[in-house]
């Protein structure tokens, strides 16, 4: 059966906002606040990523710069991936983004709301009845006509829906 579970590349966003590990610690707050995010990934020279800096680090973590505050080291996920493998990482490890990786370079981020975007999005169609359903991977058996997940193709949702 073919593997019909979207791939992290494919939900991710792409454009990233990052700080250098010297980024001062008001800095890091100021990107925050202005850009209405969480927390942002902590990249070297060559775009590794060294860590995460986060709400939670600037408020618990005493420190004058992100490489002193940022939790390191910083849980990654290659754009390969599975989105379900990285739903399960998001979940689990009770954190709210994740760094995309391909060939130890940052190429983007996926966070909780990249998935609940993609939930809004997409739905699986049925290809034997058209009952639709959501979520990461398609239902198995399809609970209308009990056919099995090979059945389903995934579809752009229509708008409200």
């Amino acid at each position: 059966m073919p593997n019909l579970t979207p791939r992290v590349g494919a939900v991710m966003t792409q454009s990233v906002l990052t700080v250098g590990p010297g980024a001062t610690v008001a800095e890091v707050a100021q990107m925050l606040h202005r850009h209405h995010i969480t927390g942002l990934p902590v990249v070297n020279d060559y775009l590794q990523v060294v860590g995460v800096v986060s709400e939670s680090d600037l408020i618990a973590k005493r420190g004058r710069t992100a490489g002193e505050i940022m939790t390191s080291p910083a849980r990654t996920i290659g754009e390969d991936a599975a989105v379900t493998e990285a739903a399960t990482i998001l979940l689990e490890d009770r954190i709210r983004r994740l760094p995309v990786v391909h060939n130890d370079r940052l190429v983007g981020l996926i966070s909780r709301t990249d998935l609940v975007t993609f939930f809004a999005r997409h739905q699986w169609v049925c290809g034997g009845c058209g009952t639709p359903a959501r979520g990461l991977e398609p239902p198995s058996p399809c609970p209308d006509c009990g056919a099995g997940a090979e059945r389903f193709r995934l579809e752009e949702s229509a708008p409200g829906l």
